[in-house]
């Protein structure tokens, strides 16, 4: 029997504001992946990311500056995926918060982990969270993926 478990978390935790790194996470092509269409940075936006043919059409469906945004997988291809529609209607979540002198973001993909590409994608979703987007907020440039 498989164990439900919905969603894919990790988090980083830099020395910069709130706002700072609402700012960083908006700017998708600098740390995960260059080819970008549309816009991020407010409720009801939408934009797509590519990957050679790979692409996933995103809205942003919630959405509290410098606090929580969220943005609704709308469609997608996934052609190197048995199912290439595999991630619509998952989410991705990010929450700021202040802690101490630090402010902490909170990233979870929702849906992710029941998914057949779940392995892969979080191994992804770990190096652009905690090394592509750390290195962006901490030495001003990330390792976004470029086709």
């Amino acid at each position: 029997m498989k164990t439900i478990n919905q969603e894919f978390n990790c988090s980083i935790s830099v020395a910069i504001s709130p706002r700072e790194a609402f700012n960083k996470i908006c700017r998708i092509s600098e740390w995960w992946v260059k080819d970008v269409e549309g816009t991020n940075g407010q409720l009801h936006d939408v934009f797509t990311v590519y990957f050679g043919t790979t692409w996933v059409a995103f809205k942003v469906t919630d959405f509290v500056p410098d606090k929580t945004a969220i943005w609704t997988v709308m469609d997608c291809n996934l052609p190197w995926n048995g199912d290439v529609k595999e991630w619509n209607g998952t989410y991705l979540k990010w929450e700021i918060s202040e802690e101490k002198s630090l402010t902490k973001i909170a990233f979870s993909h929702i849906g992710l982990a029941e998914l057949d590409c779940s392995n892969q994608c979080m191994n992804a979703w770990s190096s652009y969270i905690m090394q592509s987007l750390f290195k962006l907020i901490t030495e001003g440039k990330g390792l976004p993926n470029k086709f």
